[in-house]
């Protein structure tokens, strides 16, 4: 299980930010904001999901549990207490952290454009299946690029994402367009720890009126929902600075017991 691991200072005083990458992506995905999160005294843990990029898919996948069960064994294995952590969840991730968070009681959620499970979705995930099967990843690199970012992205950053998208094996993104389609609802009114929900005012993959269930279903009252403007899926790509900031901004509010 492939991770990247910066800024390892007293645990005891500063958190730990865990973060986890949606479909199609990896660790690197994080790359453009970590840094911005070092400079604010903060340990960072970026991994690359069961299935996703150099953490190769073992069995058949198709479910969220191995990402859930890698989570506790990554913070368990560097001795990071999950009420002194933050979890980031993007996209697919954004249904892993709630799990997580459930399951680990993290001292904070974070979720970019963060997936709500529905047919619609579901359908739009067998067509990318029966694709990749036919195709492979070249199928869907020059189309995700270009519609699941804003108008205003550019070349650069749309190369980026199409590198994540390479990076991917067929079986692995495959397994994961299961696990999304397979996911329920996660019990959000039973998260009582504070979160913090951000959405691309472009983004199509995730659209705001779904992540609005979601704010509106967590069970804590201490909640934020952020909406960046010029912004499509790919949050860390698009707009690093404002998510960056945004991350710490949230995090720097929090009270670690």
């Amino acid at each position: 299980m492939p991770f990247l691991k910066l800024q390892d200072r007293d645990r005891q005083l500063i958190a730990t930010i865990v973060l986890i990458h949606g479909l199609g992506s990896s660790s690197s995905y994080y790359a453009p904001i970590i840094p911005r999160l070092v400079e604010a005294g903060y340990s960072c843990l970026a991994l690359d999901s069961h299935g996703s990029a150099l953490t190769k898919l073992t069995g058949e996948g198709g479910d969220l549990k191995t990402i859930i069960d890698d989570i506790g064994a990554a913070i368990s294995a560097h001795d990071i207490p999950p009420s002194r952590a933050v979890i980031v969840g993007h996209s697919m991730g954004g249904i892993v952290a709630p799990e997580a968070a459930l399951r680990y009681k993290f001292a904070g959620t974070i979720l970019l454009g963060p997936v709500f499970p529905n047919e619609a979705l579901t359908k739009n995930l067998e067509e990318r299946i029966a694709k990749v099967q036919k195709n492979g990843m070249d199928a869907l690199v020059d189309t995700i690029p270009k519609v699941g970012t804003a108008p205003s992205s550019t070349p650069l950053q749309r190369a980026f994402i199409r590198t994540l998208l390479l990076a991917q094996t067929p079986e692995g993104y495959i397994a994961n367009c299961k696990a999304i389609c397979n996911a329920s609802i996660p019990d959000y009114a039973s998260i009582k720890t504070p979160l913090l929900l951000v959405n691309g005012a472009e983004d199509v993959v995730c659209p705001l009126q779904n992540s609005q269930k979601i704010y509106d279903a967590w069970g804590s009252a201490d909640k934020h929902l952020q909406i960046l403007e010029r912004t499509g899926h790919w949050y860390c790509i698009e707009a690093p600075e404002q998510i960056g900031d945004a991350v710490v901004k949230f995090v720097d509010g929090l009270k670690v017991e």
